[in-house]
């Protein structure tokens, strides 16, 4: 009977040990700083003052002489008209050979002037490198084949310099003898004038006059369902447009409780998720009459390149408000009662105690952190939650003796009786 109460002793010991392991186990997650935003969105319908390219007759071929986002002056060639298909295709031979040929050309005096610098050459590897990861992270990809040829240029710099692999001589040679032969073909063709400056885009999508680019301070609500609506016209002829304004506008309509949020002048940021375009700067430039509980906006922008020239009918963000601060599971928030708990930190933290006998302290918000092994509580200030995670105030001061959370602090997202200053070791 001894040895059977010893045995059963021993047992209720060793579960009551692993009962309490297993359920005062904690988990943590890292405070770190965030920056979260309230948006609306808008259907919205993208205004630029564009003008059509004149049109060509059908019996001719366009050969372009500029790339779509290409910034060009009024009267220059954006094209060549050739009477011809095989005049087109000649043409167009000829004007990649000369590019072709003039790279080459900077290739060869790079290489001469740069024989007995290796060390240049690395560098300027790793600057073309770095300037062909900027254009791909800012999407500009106006500048991508730029970036791409100087690259290249530099790569192949080096090639030369080691095992002399690439003869440029021989390929400026072959070049020129295949330039004099495309040019003996005397190739007939008209060129096509800018009617004005601007940027060119060849796509043309029968929405370039739906809205008035110089009338959208009258713009209304109806005015924006129209333009919505509206089935595209169809554009015969036409090669290309030029878009002659760095500015251009987002137009669409919001419900009318927004308005105490927008002013005329205000700066604001949108987003265009399908672009993958974050926080763009705009300026709300009109706010129409509220119509069935609706307001029109004209936001304007001034950033451009090829995609911007593009659009036309997009899903818009607009960011209403925006919140930077520490991200902290909700349930992770508790209320501190400084008359009920131990307000003694770690070694690295000042011990404190509430003195005043008179007043009861007022009890406050705070997250339990592990340091150490041993739980401290932290102040925090709610300013946004959606629910499962919460943001608190990155600045907040120390109230009651407690400190305010920081970045970094491991927050306890799930354990047992938590109290500040209990070691769990």
């Amino acid at each position: 009977m001894i040895c059977i109460v010893i045995i059963v002793a021993v047992m209720v010991y060793l579960f009551q040990d692993v009962f309490k392991t297993n359920m005062n186990k904690y988990e943590t997650e890292v405070a770190e700083e965030v920056t979260v935003q309230d948006t609306v969105n808008l259907d919205a319908f993208i205004v630029r003052d564009e003008q059509y390219i004149r049109e060509a007759t059908d019996d001719k071929t366009i050969v372009p002489l500029v790339s779509d986002g290409d910034r060009v002056a009024s009267g220059d060639a954006v094209a060549r008209i050739c009477k011809q298909e095989q005049d087109a295709v000649d043409y167009a031979e000829l004007e990649e050979s000369k590019k072709i040929r003039d790279r080459y050309v900077r290739l060869n005096e790079q290489t001469e002037l740069d024989a007995l610098d290796m060390q240049k050459l690395n560098k300027d590897i790793d600057s073309a490198y770095s300037q062909f990861l900027k254009v791909i992270s800012s999407r500009n990809y106006n500048d991508l084949n730029e970036s791409i040829n100087d690259l290249e240029d530099s790569l192949a710099s080096k090639q030369v310099l080691r095992d002399g692999t690439i003869d440029i001589n021989s390929k400026i040679e072959a070049l020129d003898k295949r330039i004099a032969e495309l040019e003996a073909k005397k190739i007939s063709a008209e060129d096509v004038p800018a009617p004005r400056s601007g940027y060119f885009i060849s796509n043309i999508d029968g929405h370039e006059d739906t809205l008035a680019y110089s009338e959208l301070s009258k713009l209304t609500v109806e005015d924006v369902e129209c333009a919505l609506k509206k089935t595209p016209k169809e554009v015969k002829g036409a090669m290309g447009k030029i878009v002659a304004s760095y500015k251009w506008y987002i137009v669409a309509n919001i419900e009318s409780k927004y308005s105490r949020l927008l002013e005329e002048g205000d700066f604001l940021k949108v987003n265009i998720p399908e672009y993958g375009y974050e926080n763009v700067t705009v300026v709300v430039e009109h706010i129409s009459a509220v119509k069935d509980g609706k307001i029109a906006v004209a936001l304007s922008c001034n950033a451009m390149n090829e995609t911007y020239a593009n659009m036309r009918i997009e899903n818009v963000e607009l960011v209403v408000n925006e919140y930077t601060g520490f991200k902290v599971k909700t349930s992770a928030i508790h209320t501190y009662d400084p008359s009920k708990e131990m307000t003694t930190d770690n070694k690295s933290d000042e011990t404190t105690q509430t003195t005043n006998t008179t007043a009861k302290p007022e009890n406050i918000t705070v997250v339990y952190i592990l340091r150490a092994n041993v739980m401290n509580a932290r102040r925090v200030e709610v300013i946004y939650t959606d629910g499962d995670y919460s943001i608190v105030k990155s600045n907040s001061e120390s109230s009651q003796g407690i400190k305010p959370i920081r970045r970094y602090d491991e927050v306890i997202v799930k354990g047992r009786d938590l109290r500040n200053g209990r070691s769990i070791g």
